[in-house]
């Protein structure tokens, strides 16, 4: 059974174990709890000759198993750390591993961070689990997030509205790797001020080209020809690929389809697009089905335009966006 990072958390405070694998999203949090690791079995002089890694599928089996048996120097313990090799995953090593796993020299702390623990061999895994610590890095909610950026912020002495926070987190793709540089940024912009405003997050925090779809597509389906063509401009000067901006818009209005016809629509989401759920589901309801397909319709054809040369693409973009702007007669 997997620990969570909150499990983990505790079993480190406990002493750290000879053998883990961390597996999960948040590499953000797998770096630090490598780090911690690190810091509690490394110490004295010689800390970096009694550190090793080894990665990925180049990476030396007989190297790692000189460096599991070598004994530290002047220090009682010394760390390998391993990710995404093939030890774990390949036919090859497995019963070298099998044997190794289960004999573990005690002064070697090893720990495999592996992408994908489903690719492990079960026996393999088996063993871990019996001797070791298996660690699930799962992506954190969303109310993990903002209490993250509650803190970060806070403890920069800064203070930001719970909708900015929000915002802010969504921006980030709830990815604890993109809100790390990006609360450091609007820490520094807001000076000396106490606050961080949405300003300081509009004028500094990157937005995703899909946030911007997003922005398009709710200012097409409003008839907003403002809105809508300044946009427009704007994916020119970030000399975005038209035909990209037309398969997003298409995209957009198929999840908003999607969430019109079935109940548990959320249910064919990807997991890294769960929280878009409520505002899919909110926005879809105030649409109407027919102008939904209109609008999917139009973008089919003008990608089919592009593909067989009927039309250049900023021009096609240009038009279906016209034509979506169109009240229907």
């Amino acid at each position: 059974m997997a620990l969570t990072v909150t499990q983990l958390n505790k079993q480190l405070k406990e002493g750290v174990k000879g053998l883990y694998i961390f597996t999960g999203e948040e590499q953000f949090l797998i770096s630090s709890y490598l780090q911690r690791i690190e810091k509690a079995v490394l110490d004295g002089p010689l800390s970096d000759f009694n550190k090793s890694v080894f990665e990925g599928k180049d990476a030396s089996f007989e190297e790692f198993v000189s460096e599991l048996n070598t004994y530290p120097q002047m220090s009682e313990k010394k760390l390998i750390i391993l990710k995404n090799t093939e030890f774990l995953t390949t036919s090859e090593y497995q019963s070298a591993m099998e044997r190794l796993l289960g004999e573990l020299p005690d002064f070697s702390v090893v720990v495999f961070v592996e992408d994908d623990i489903k690719k492990i061999k079960k026996n393999l895994l088996k063993i871990i689990e019996s001797v070791g610590i298996v660690a699930q890095f799962e992506r954190q909610s969303a109310a993990d997030l903002r209490s993250w950026v509650n803190r970060r912020i806070s403890g920069a002495g800064k203070r930001m509205k719970n909708e900015d926070i929000e915002l802010l987190v969504n921006l980030c793709e709830r990815s604890l790797d993109r809100l790390i540089p990006e609360c450091d940024k609007l820490v520094a912009a807001a000076g000396d001020s106490d606050v961080i405003t949405k300003k300081h997050i509009d004028d500094l925090v990157f937005v995703p080209l899909e946030f911007k779809i997003y922005a398009v597509a709710q200012s097409l389906l409003a008839k907003n020809s403002k809105e809508a063509y300044i946009m427009l401009r704007e994916f020119k000067t970030n000399k975005e690929q038209p035909t990209v901006v037309i398969s997003l818009i298409y995209s957009l209005f198929a999840s908003l389809y999607m969430f019109k016809k079935i109940k548990r629509a959320a249910d064919f989401l990807p997991q890294n697009r769960k929280f878009l759920a409520t505002r899919y589901a909110s926005d879809s309801a105030r649409r109407n089905e027919a102008e939904l397909r209109r609008a999917m319709r139009l973008c089919a054809a003008a990608d089919e335009d592009i593909k067989s040369g009927k039309i250049e693409a900023w021009t096609a973009l240009e038009l279906v966006m016209a034509q979506i702007l169109k009240k229907p007669v």
